[in-house]
């Protein structure tokens, strides 16, 4: 059995990550507001799994929680992005199962999108920095 190549498996949260961003930005530039939100929550996840890869040397585990990635990499991090971590998982369960709550919808305006997506590339690029 080959061993575990964790510069390629890196390389492919790492790529992910940033494709997603770019949808995120798409979808943000369509006024599809909820989806966008949903794609910052999924760049997130897959650039703190790059994260854990490269801090333990093994597969990520399967979840989509953000603050649960976090820990699992080992690393300290500052408390404001814990904080926004926790919060940006309403982006990620709202938007998978929109009939589950139409207010998130309608929570999604414009500047909601526009705020809580630059704070979702700040975190980005703080975790992107780690690798």
């Amino acid at each position: 059995m080959s061993g575990f190549d964790t510069t390629k498996t890196i390389a492919y949260w790492t790529e992910g990550a940033k494709y997603d961003l770019g949808v995120a930005n798409a979808m943000l530039k369509a006024r599809k507001y909820p989806y966008a939100l949903f794609m910052g929550h999924l760049a997130l996840e897959k650039i703190l799994k790059a994260l854990v890869v490269k801090r333990t040397g093994k597969h990520a585990p399967f979840t989509h929680s953000l603050p649960y990635l976090a820990e699992k990499s080992g690393l300290r991090f500052p408390e404001h992005i814990e904080v926004s971590l926790r919060e940006f998982m309403e982006f990620h369960l709202e938007g998978r199962y929109p009939d589950a709550n139409r207010a998130f919808y309608r929570k999604c305006t414009k500047e909601f999108t526009v705020r809580n997506l630059k704070a979702i590339k700040e975190v980005f690029r703080w975790i992107k920095e780690k690798l």
